[in-house]
């Protein structure tokens, strides 16, 4: 799952702004859309746009708009979403919409798309969340005949579809990559996806990367072949201490909302989390050298092909996202290659 020439890496964006926050979403877009065409200047691969709805800290709800903003920004780097949530759409308007950013970007887009699981969304939006597995597996077949066949007709247990022409077809396959930690979701990837979206958090992306690996040898009998993307929390700073003063208070908010998203409705709503609280041990943060040092011992673990990492963390500044972005380009992602290229090479 991994190459000899050392992973790539990526800028992950969910647009979001830690609460209260006082600024003008136009001029925070157009920062966060600034530090993508310096990424791309860096030579970071790819950039990855996540999606939730109906969220106070304007949570990204339109990853395909600024999918196709970007690309009009930029010339080289990948473009994806990390991921969109599926069944919460109709894929056929999901089909078009990507096939309108795989034109505009030249070639650049890769669509990522994952369960969802925030009970508020799929209520607002008329989806039922039981039916999230046939809603995905459905939505992914139906784009895919859209994009090779150039027709809609589909007959199965969640769309019936008339027989229409679909247009514009995006001129080659997009890549389809699922998202998610769980084994259902790895072998729904096995058996569907053009790749993997992994994010480090509940499962070990070691344990992922293995079970992973087994249902795609089980399904399509090598697994070299398929790619295996890691999507994590890094920020580095000449004062290790200072990284992580900068961003725990981000990574604190990020987790509880994370967690109350994921609560029960009808339950207590889960206590805010403090930096104190943190698991220092998950997170990617500290001087080049220490997470250089980190980032290839999780290579070992897990042959990530690519890793991508926030790249505008909730509380943090235009100025420390852009130092972060330089610092990790020119002395953790060198470190890292050239380490994984002796071994792997």
């Amino acid at each position: 799952m991994a190459n000899g020439n050392g992973p790539t890496f990526g800028l992950w964006y969910d647009f979001r702004q830690e609460l209260p926050f006082t600024g003008r979403y136009a001029d925070f877009y157009a920062e966060c859309l600034e530090e993508i065409s310096e990424g791309e200047a860096l030579g970071f691969s790819n950039v990855w746009l996540s999606e939730h709805h109906f969220v106070d800290d304007g949570y990204l709800p339109s990853p395909l708009v600024v999918a196709a903003a970007i690309a009009a920004r930029t010339t080289r780097i990948g473009i994806g979403t990390n991921v969109l949530l599926l069944p919460m759409h109709h894929p056929l308007r999901v089909a078009e919409d990507a096939a309108v950013v795989e034109l505009l970007s030249g070639g650049r887009f890769t669509l990522g798309v994952g369960l969802g699981y925030v009970q508020h969304e799929f209520d607002a939006l008329g989806f039922n969340r039981k039916n999230r597995p046939s809603l995905l597996e459905e939505g992914v077949e139906i784009i895919r005949r859209a994009w090779n066949e150039g027709r809609t007709g589909y007959e199965g247990r969640r769309w019936s579809l008339p027989d229409l022409p679909f247009e514009p077809r995006p001129g080659r396959q997009i890549p389809i990559y699922l998202g998610g930690y769980t084994e259902p979701a790895l072998d729904r990837a096995a058996r569907h996806a053009d790749g993997f979206l992994a994010s480090s958090g509940r499962v070990p992306l070691g344990e992922t990367h293995a079970v992973l690996k087994e249902r795609v040898e089980a399904r399509r009998g090598d697994a070299s072949a398929f790619p295996f993307y890691a999507s994590t929390t890094v920020f580095v700073h000449e004062n290790g201490e200072r990284a992580w003063d900068l961003v725990a208070p981000g990574l604190a908010y990020q987790a509880s909302r994370y967690a109350e998203w994921g609560a029960d409705p009808e339950g207590p709503t889960p206590h805010r989390l403090r930096p104190e609280d943190l698991d220092r041990s998950r997170f990617f943060v500290g001087t080049p050298d220490e997470v250089a040092k980190r980032l290839v011992a999780l290579h070992e673990e897990a042959p990530y092909d690519h890793l991508c990492f926030w790249g505008r963390l909730p509380g943090i500044t235009h100025e420390a996202a852009l130092a972060n972005m330089r610092l990790f380009a020119s002395e953790v992602a060198p470190k890292v290659r050239e380490s994984v290229g002796e071994r792997t090479g």
